[in-house]
């Protein structure tokens, strides 16, 4: 009670200075004048004394109470602690021109691209992750942000529908990655930490920048998981070719840096939407781990309490009006 009372607001100030207005009541006469010279003859009765202090308190509650909503008060933003199984995990989904084919590199009339394939398993994962903290990151030539990481389940769907108009550029994965890792800096560790990496191929990096993806996945402790479309013609993660150059397949070199991260990594190869979807199950078993997170409680509008005891106090009143003696009738001695 005490905390809600803290989290208390008001909109107007200036109807608090009318507060002692509620004290009118007790200073009106409520007595019903009679023509008659003095009824100190008759007994003292009790009933009729709590009824009127009933009526008194009835109607300082309804004056008060009517204050109170000119007030508009309303109970703030409030961040409740939860408990329950699942993962922080930021989704880091390739949007280059790529994506816009079919797992049989051309785009038939007809046939679901493999953006499509992995909005349909992402928005589904989304919809029934409930105790997730998520966030997604797209990225062609450059990364995009979508949604932060949190409980904002709308932006992340809506990040997802918006895929819809199809990629462009290059597949720029380093980038992608080093955003998502980002928005672990500095927060504690409250549950499993999880990159979801969702691309239909790779690009080459430097020894540079693997040290610094590197240090970043050990620092942040974050786990990687990806989702490789493979396309019918494309590179397999398992299987090098007989050219030593790693640019002939950088999903393959890729996937072998991944592997020396320090950090659990998991590939997982889909080359039609039925294995994309069979990933995203086999990942959300993955991450089913205890996790501690915030509930977000939107602000809540109190007025209608404040209306609900004025109208209370309005019938009260009302039915000991309706039992008040108006008039006293003297029937003549004799008749």
């Amino acid at each position: 009670m005490l905390d809600l009372l803290h989290e208390l607001r008001c909109h107007e100030v200036w109807p608090l200075y009318l507060l002692p207005l509620a004290l009118l009541p007790w200073w009106v006469k409520a007595d019903a004048q009679f023509q008659y010279p003095s009824i100190s003859m008759m007994p003292h009765d009790p009933f009729c004394v709590w009824v009127e202090r009933v009526w008194r308190i009835a109607a300082t509650l309804l004056l008060t109470s009517l204050l109170l909503a000119m007030c508009r008060p309303y109970l703030a933003e409030q961040k409740v602690d939860r408990y329950g199984k699942g993962a922080h995990i930021m989704v880091v989904l390739d949007r280059s021109g790529s994506m816009n084919d079919d797992f049989a590199d051309r785009p038939e009339q007809g046939s679901a691209s493999k953006m499509a394939a992995a909005r349909r398993v992402l928005t589904e994962f989304t919809e029934n992750s409930r105790q997730d903290l998520i966030g997604m990151i797209t990225f062609s030539t450059s990364p995009m942000l979508v949604a932060a990481l949190g409980n904002d389940r709308k932006a992340v769907l809506s990040g997802l529908s918006a895929t819809e108009a199809g990629g462009m550029g290059f597949t720029a994965v380093d980038k992608g990655l080093a955003m998502a890792l980002d928005f672990f800096e500095g927060k504690p560790v409250t549950g499993s930490r999880v990159v979801l990496l969702v691309s239909d191929g790779a690009a080459h990096l430097d020894a540079k920048t693997q040290d610094f993806l590197r240090n970043g996945f050990v620092r942040q402790q974050a786990s990687l998981f990806w989702i490789y479309l493979r396309s019918k013609n494309g590179a397999s993660l398992t299987e090098k070719l007989e050219e030593d150059d790693d640019q002939a397949a950088p999903e393959y070199a890729l996937n072998q840096y991944f592997q020396t991260l320090g950090v659990p990594y998991q590939a997982y190869m889909a080359e039609d939407p039925a294995q994309v979807k069979a990933a995203m199950q086999s990942i959300a078993k993955l991450k089913n781990k205890p996790v501690k997170y915030q509930e977000v409680i939107a602000r809540k509008d109190m007025g209608y309490l404040c209306y609900a005891i004025a109208l209370f106090a309005s019938v009260v009143m009302f039915g000991l009006y309706l039992t008040e003696v108006r008039t006293w009738r003297i029937h003549s001695i004799g008749k």
